[in-house]
């Protein structure tokens, strides 16, 4: 008989706990399922970029830098500069532009790799980028020509 009673209270004693559990959880306001603290809410500006979103990572392909606007390199004390100024021979296609933050930036693509470059931007050295739109991109070259790609693909 002693043991059918604390059977009976060992039961009785896992159902209260239950319940109290149970009531516990009820009576606290139900969890959203999106948490409003972590949208964020206006204009803010966004970030720019920390990669090219259209190429793929590879794990041992040289990257392709673009180098910020500004003096082309001068040539070592040893050996001697071109003597003419090189004609205007870059080949880019424009693939579109994005907007953020301001500026507009300018996808191209050359040599089967996708570049993302902004006005001020060199393509390759010597090869300076003086204005990008929606429709087009004007490239100034090392002799100073200017030369204008317009954008490549489908339109609406």
């Amino acid at each position: 008989m002693a043991s059918k009673t604390s059977r009976a209270a060992a039961a009785f004693l896992t159902l209260v706990g239950a319940l109290a559990s149970f009531a516990a959880q009820q009576s606290g306001a139900a969890k959203p399922l999106v948490r409003k603290d972590l949208l964020v809410l206006g204009k803010a500006e966004i970030a720019p970029p920390l990669r090219d979103i259209f190429r793929p990572r590879s794990s041992g392909a040289p990257s392709v830098a673009v180098r910020p606007a500004g003096p082309a390199p001068k040539p070592a004390a040893g050996t001697s500069g071109p003597e003419e100024p090189p004609s205007f021979n870059l080949s880019v296609s424009y693939v579109g532009s994005i907007k953020s933050a301001g500026r507009t930036i300018a996808l191209v693509l050359r040599g089967g790799q996708t570049l993302s470059v902004s006005e001020g931007d060199e393509i390759v050295p010597g090869y300076r980028v003086v204005r990008v739109t929606d429709e087009a991109i004007v490239v100034q070259g090392p002799t100073g020509e200017t030369r204008t790609f317009t954008k490549q693909g489908d339109r609406p």
